[in-house]
Formats: structure tokens, C-alpha cells, sequence
């Protein structure tokens, strides 16, 4: 009978242990949430990359899930709410969450901190060649695809007619939808922000399209509109067919992460972004991200403060110099 107690008590010992080692150990392991973007845009092979660069290089208590998303606006919307705990979003919306305009009006919100500058983004207009559209006044009564709900170039495209004074028959679809139909000529122009983007290479490869300029007086309704747009050039061969430099707009994208992230762990995730290696391996993902960097006095006249854990990697890297 002794025996007997003593067996199942040592089982029962037995199983506290393995119940707390299981409970413990996957409470160590801690889920970050990474709003990215949907095929056929710029977004979606950026995020792609980056997101499995962390997940094969980060600790392994630490790991990173992307989630679908539309863009920017639906992207800074869960950083603020709570959804996301790392993105990637655009100057002008997480200048409206802090301060509770346009995307956030009326709704300031804390939760946005910047780590890096990944670069400098464009926006314009594409047709077709042959549509007969050859400035941004002739999309006046048009078809124009805006971009997907809940994204960026949605928003910047809206924006941009806007203040413009463009009255175009507008729609929202995703990037691959909207350059699907472009190349079929359902919609007459679509707005991107980012360049080159995946559906509309994919576009120029069997047709010939056609980057809509923006004259100067235009690009200075905007820009006087806009916070943190300037003017800018998208250069000549960023898509087939495109022989000349052709005038646009400016915005900074910036990689966010919650207040709510602790430090050490996005301390480790900008070890592993600006590593030789991790830069090596996301400039191979896609251009832009050789362009990542630290601009402090941009950050600075956004308003909104690094993330702790980003704020001790690039003093860090001060001192080293």
C-alpha cells in the first residue's frame, strides 16, 4: 500500500512538472503581430522578407507572424488599437495618430514608436499608352482604381484628387485586381504609391503603360496640402517602356512597433535588420530596403519618439563611430 502511494505521488510529481515545464515554456516564447499587405504591391514581398529574416534570426522565444492587411491607413490603425505590435506605415498616418487627424480624427493616439526609416516612397498614376490620358487633368470623368481599402495609396490617391480638383469615377481594389483590370482596360488609371510595384511590372511586360506626370503647379497644391510630402522624381526605367524621369510626390516610410513591445525585443530585431547579413539579405528582398537608415532630425519634426529598444541600438551605433 506504501508502495502504491508512494508510485502515484512521484506520478503526480511527474505530471506537475511536465504540466509546468509546458505551461512556462510556451509563456516564454512571446508572439509579436506584423501588419503587412496584400499581393501585388510593394508592401507585400517587403514585409514578406522581413518577417522571415526575424523568425530565422531572432531568439527563439521571440517570433513574428505577419497578418494580411490593406497598406498604411488599416496598418496604423492596428498599431493603435492594439492589433499589430510591428508595421510598416507612411509619415503623413502615423503623424494623424499622434496628433488625431485625417485617418485618426479625433482619436490621438500613443501607441506608435519609430525604429527606422526604411525610405522615401513615390506616388503617381498609371494608364495605359494608348488610353489618350496624358496628363492628371485628362482622369477628370474617368475610371480610376484608388487602390485597396485600408491602404496608403488609397488614401494618397483620394487625397491627391482632392486637391487637385479631380472628379473621377473612383473604386478600391487590390493592387494585383487593379492591374488586372488596368491591363484590360475596365479601369481607365490607377494610383500607386511605391515603385516598382509587383502587378504593375507584371502589366508592362505586355503592355505598354504610361506614368502620368504631375506639373509643378500640381506638386505644390500637394505639397502645401500635405504633411511631410515633398516633390520628387520617379527615375526613367523603373518600369518597361518608361524612357524618362517623370515628376511625383514624396512621403517617408518608417518600420513602427508598439510602446507595448519591451525593449530588449526590438533591441534584438534592429541587431538583426542592420546586421551585415540581414541588410545583405533584405536589400536582396527588394531595393528599398537598402535604403534604411536613421534620420534623426526627420524624426524629430514628425513628433513621435523612438522605441526604447531602438533608441539604445542607434546609441549604440553613435558611439561606435
Amino acid at each position: 500500500m506504501t508502495r502504491r502511494r508512494l508510485f502515484v505521488g512521484l506520478m503526480v510529481v511527474a505530471l506537475i512538472v511536465c504540466m509546468s515545464t509546458t505551461l512556462f515554456g510556451a509563456a516564454s516564447v512571446r508572439r509579436y503581430a506584423y501588419s503587412a499587405s496584400n499581393p501585388g504591391g510593394v508592401w507585400y514581398t517587403m514585409c514578406g522578407g522581413i518577417v522571415k529574416l526575424l523568425q530565422e534570426k531572432l531568439p527563439s522565444n521571440i517570433r513574428v507572424d505577419m497578418i494580411a492587411s490593406g497598406g498604411s491607413v488599416l496598418n496604423t490603425r492596428r498599431l493603435a488599437s492594439g492589433e499589430a505590435d510591428l508595421t510598416m506605415a507612411y509619415s503623413t498616418h502615423l503623424w494623424e495618430c499622434w496628433n488625431g487627424e485625417g485617418i485618426m480624427k479625433g482619436r490621438p493616439n500613443d501607441n506608435p514608436r519609430i525604429m527606422f526609416e526604411i525610405y522615401k516612397s513615390d506616388h503617381y498614376f498609371v494608364t495605359l499608352a494608348n488610353s489618350g490620358i496624358k496628363s492628371m487633368k485628362d482622369l477628370e470623368g474617368k475610371r480610376v482604381v484608388l487602390g485597396p481599402p485600408g491602404s496608403g495609396s488609397s488614401d494618397n490617391s483620394r487625397f491627391t484628387l482632392r486637391t487637385l480638383g479631380i472628379n473621377a469615377i473612383e473604386s478600391e481594389l487590390a493592387f494585383g485586381d487593379a492591374a488586372q483590370a488596368l491591363a484590360e482596360g475596365k479601369v481607365h488609371a490607377m494610383g500607386m504609391s511605391g515603385s516598382p510595384a509587383a502587378g504593375l511590372v507584371e502589366v508592362a511586360a505586355t503592355r505598354d503603360i504610361y506614368i502620368i506626370p504631375f506639373t509643378d503647379e500640381e506638386l505644390d497644391k500637394i505639397v502645401s496640402a500635405g504633411p511631410f510630402f515633398s516633390k520628387g522624381v520617379m527615375p526613367a526605367n523603373t518600369y518597361q517602356g518608361q524612357t524618362k524621369d517623370v515628376p511625383v510626390f514624396m512621403f517617408t516610410v518608417y518600420q513602427v512597433a508598439s510602446k507595448n513591445v519591451p525593449a530588449d525585443d526590438v533591441y534584438e530585431m534592429m541587431k538583426v535588420c542592420f546586421s551585415p547579413e540581414g541588410k545583405e539579405y533584405l536589400g536582396a528582398v527588394h531595393p528599398y530596403w537598402k535604403t534604411m537608415k536613421n534620420d534623426p532630425e526627420l524624426v524629430k519634426a514628425l513628433g513621435i519618439p523612438y522605441h526604447p529598444g531602438a533608441e539604445r541600438f542607434w546609441r549604440e551605433q553613435e558611439q561606435k563611430k
